[in-house]
């Protein structure tokens, strides 16, 4: 059985080497972030992006919203072989972190600061970044604050800065076969 859960900072790569490793493995991909933007759908009507829900609903009500979808999530796939993309602060619920672990094979895919700083901000300022005048320091406070969470669910640690997907996927894919 392939199940596979990517967890990591925003822009880390956790969709795009999901993907790869999905494809290598011939198993279904899923994006939490889609996922959630999806059921909002569903019960709002309203077609936002996951960085709209968050805005709308305030950090506090979109961790519970984000919760329901990874129960909902971890009951649908049980028994299939999959690989899940987790949203970056997915790990900071005590819960999720436990259905997480629960799911499958946690992976880290950890990224150097300076490598995710102009992704991030590629994007705009992220609504969460404590000082949005200085999002270096913002980035710098909440790696801080999410690396050891990040590393003490996963399973395997996996660093990746400016490697293809691909080539991540193929990293992490010898990692698994070697601890089987």
């Amino acid at each position: 059985m392939t199940k596979i859960v990517l967890v990591g900072m925003k822009s880390s790569g956790k969709t795009s080497v999901g993907r790869a490793l999905a494809e290598r493995l011939e198993c279904e991909f899923i994006d939490v972030d889609h996922a959630l933007q999806e059921r909002y759908f569903a019960e709002s009507g309203a077609a936002l992006s996951y960085r709209e829900i968050f805005n709308k609903l305030g950090a506090e009500r979109y961790r519970a919203f984000e919760t329901a979808v990874l129960r909902a999530l971890a009951a649908e796939l049980q028994g299939a072989d999959f690989v899940l993309a987790t949203g970056g602060g997915t790990v900071l619920g005590e819960e999720n972190r436990g259905i997480l672990s629960r799911m499958g094979l946690v992976v880290f895919l950890d990224v150097d600061q300076e490598v995710l700083l102009p992704r991030i901000v590629a994007a705009g300022i992220p609504s969460f970044f404590p000082f949005p005048e200085d999002p270096r320091r913002s980035l710098a406070q909440i790696l801080e604050a999410r690396r050891p969470i990040y590393a003490a669910i996963a399973a395997m640690v996996v660093p990746c800065d400016l490697e293809a997907p691909e080539a991540i996927a193929d990293r992490i894919i010898a990692k698994v076969d070697t601890r089987e």
